[in-house]
């Protein structure tokens, strides 16, 4: 099923118990759909978010809220029942917010176009870390809760790992020859996979950041915008020539692919009980994809096949200095500054 939202979504998110689903609009637009097991997709509702684009969405508070971010460095929650704004930092960052993640049920992460990543507490409405470590924008996102740990990409080429513990950035990668746009983490814990502007995943062994331990070329020269998580074993790429495909993990290989739209592909998702996909794209399109039969239909084939044949020392925490090399194209801003609790939303 799929409707036209109007305008390009940079962002979208599924709703964490009902057939709900938000995109945000390059206009400052949020739509709300509700979607049915029968191809039907009605808008609920349409809210002037923002000044300017929205490019990150997410559901909050068990899916009492949405909270966008946008390039007029704003982030706001909106309560999903009635549209009304809950609460607005209208200067989340100094910079456009480019994305946003939900690290805990009461703590969210925001990064920004020159590279800042800032964790929001919303219980007290406030900022309690800030980590500039990048030099360019952050492309994306993830977080490993049983270790605590921040994982961002950015457009400089480096991902960094950030340890909310301590306040502190625990690593930082080699830079690479390519803009780094997405990340998951998976083979429980072991393996970081970041996807490239030159096609190439590139593996990082848990602890082990300054270099990949693997790269799998198959999607090449498409650049992998979108990497989205199925399970231990399976991710769901989106790339700039339109293509979802659904892609292996150790072993590395292309399963099948997915859905397609005509231009490049900007966010993805899967609804709450695995069984719709959404996709965007800069086509202003809106697509869900009943990937159920797809997903039974490959349970097994990429797990059970082979196992990670580097040594991964699970559960070890190394990289103790993490910056780059001194022959590496740039230098990190700093590792990490405490910001005082400022207000995270004023009350509307």
């Amino acid at each position: 099923m799929e409707v036209d939202l109007g305008a390009n979504a940079f962002g979208i998110d599924f709703h964490p118990s009902k057939n709900l689903v938000a995109a945000g609009l390059i206009d400052g637009q949020l739509h709300l759909y509700r979607y049915d097991t029968e191809s039907s997709l009605v808008r609920e509702r349409k809210v002037r978010a923002h000044k300017e684009s929205c490019r990150a969405v997410r559901f909050i508070d068990d899916g009492q809220r949405i909270v966008t971010a946008s390039a007029d460095c704003s982030i706001l929650a909106t309560d999903v029942e009635t549209g009304a704004s809950v609460a607005r930092l209208e200067n989340a960052h100094e910079d456009a917010v480019n994305t946003l993640i939900t690290v805990t049920e009461t703590t969210i992460a925001s990064g920004d176009d020159k590279g800042c990543v800032k964790i929001w507490d919303t219980r007290q409405r406030s900022c309690s870390h800030e980590f500039n470590v990048h030099e360019d924008y952050i492309s994306d996102m993830t977080f490993a809760s049983d270790t605590m740990k921040l994982v961002a990409t950015s457009g400089d080429g480096t991902l960094s790992v950030c340890n909310l513990r301590t306040s502190k950035v625990q690593a930082q990668s080699e830079f690479s020859e390519d803009e780094l746009l997405s990340v998951v983490i998976m083979k429980n814990g072991r393996k970081a996979i970041c996807g490239t502007q030159n096609g190439i995943l590139m593996l990082y062994s848990w602890g082990f950041f300054k270099d990949c331990s693997d790269r799998f070329v198959d999607l090449s020269p498409n650049s992998v915008d979108v990497l989205l998580k199925l399970d231990e074993d399976r991710l769901i790429t989106g790339c700039d020539n339109g293509i979802i495909s659904l892609v292996g993990i150790l072993p590395n290989r292309i399963i099948q692919p997915i859905g397609s739209h005509e231009f490049p592909i900007e966010d993805l998702a899967l609804s709450h009980d695995n069984k719709f996909l959404g996709s965007t794209a800069h086509d202003s399109m809106l697509k869900l994809w009943d990937v159920e039969e797809i997903i039974e239909g490959s349970n097994g084939n990429a797990s059970g096949a082979a196992e990670d044949s580097d040594s991964d020392n699970d559960g070890m925490d190394l990289d103790n200095d993490p910056k780059p090399s001194k022959g590496s194209k740039r230098k990190t801003k700093s590792k990490a500054n405490p910001v005082d609790n400022r207000a995270f939303f004023a009350d509307m």
